[in-house]
């Protein structure tokens, strides 16, 4: 499938047979997107579901011009949250040897089809210089992946952050606000090392609320942190479960200063 006309963008396969309703990948530039893969085979537990859905997730980005070595950014959606080590361990067996591991977020959701127990949507870069970035300003990854990446052409792609307090690696307290507040700091520790300068350098922002009747609150911490500049693209939605119990996770995309080494 092409482009459609539009110069830079390349389109490849599609949706479930017989519905057009989306691309398989994208690349767009150094940069390629894989849209949410599932199981084939529904019948096997979440383990057999990863297995297969990990194996798609390669074949879409050979498809794509790279490979898991080059994986940007892993967006993971759970059934149930309580399998989330057994996902794991299936996620970091993928990606033994591989040393920059892909920033991540995993939440619980309602499935499109109750037999699915696992979706995974990925972004990579083209084979070209890549960074991962690590700051102790920031609380630590919670599992395997990195707190941040850099691609070649400065996209500066941060994990879902939770209230985490680097030093202590425990809660910053038990409110939203108090984790909100945490949060944008661990946030902003990353995307500062990664090359970003100031707020309005984020493009992008996905917040994940545990209970949707603390928006206001959080929107509120959300506005008072970009001020009066320039605020990101943004959605905001529900999950049934957050990491270690937290109250809000946020990711984020930005783009990193010309002179930012």
């Amino acid at each position: 499938m092409s482009g459609g006309g539009v110069p830079g963008i390349r389109r490849i396969g599609s949706g479930p047979p017989g519905l057009n309703l989306f691309s398989s990948v994208t690349v767009h530039g150094e940069t390629v997107y894989i849209a949410g893969q599932v199981a084939d085979d529904r019948r096997e537990d979440v383990r057999g579901q990863t297995r297969q859905v990990l194996g798609k997730i390669e074949e879409r980005l050979r498809e794509g011009g790279t490979d898991k070595a080059h994986l940007l950014q892993v967006m993971i959606w759970l059934k149930d949250i309580g399998e989330v080590g057994v996902m794991n361990e299936e996620y970091d067996q993928w990606l033994a040897g591989i040393e920059g591991r892909p920033v991540r977020a995993t939440v619980q959701a309602e499935m499109v089809d109750p037999s699915i127990r696992v979706e995974i949507m990925a972004t990579a870069a083209r084979p070209s210089r890549a960074k991962v970035i690590e700051t102790e300003e920031a609380a630590a990854a919670v599992g395997p992946y990195n707190q941040g990446i850099r691609t070649a052409d400065g996209l500066i792609f941060a994990s879902g952050c939770i209230g985490l307090d680097p030093k202590t690696g425990e809660f910053a307290g038990e409110s939203v606000e108090e984790q909100t507040h945490q949060v944008l700091r661990n946030l902003w520790a990353i995307l500062k090392a990664g090359g970003a300068a100031e707020p309005s350098d984020i493009i992008k922002t996905t917040i994940l609320l545990d209970d949707i009747g603390d928006f206001a609150k959080v929107n509120a911490i959300y506005q008072n942190f970009f001020g009066s500049g320039r605020v990101p693209a943004r959605a905001t939605f529900s999950a049934k479960a957050l990491p270690k119990g937290a109250k809000v996770e946020i990711e984020a995309i930005a783009q990193a200063r010309d002179d930012a080494p």
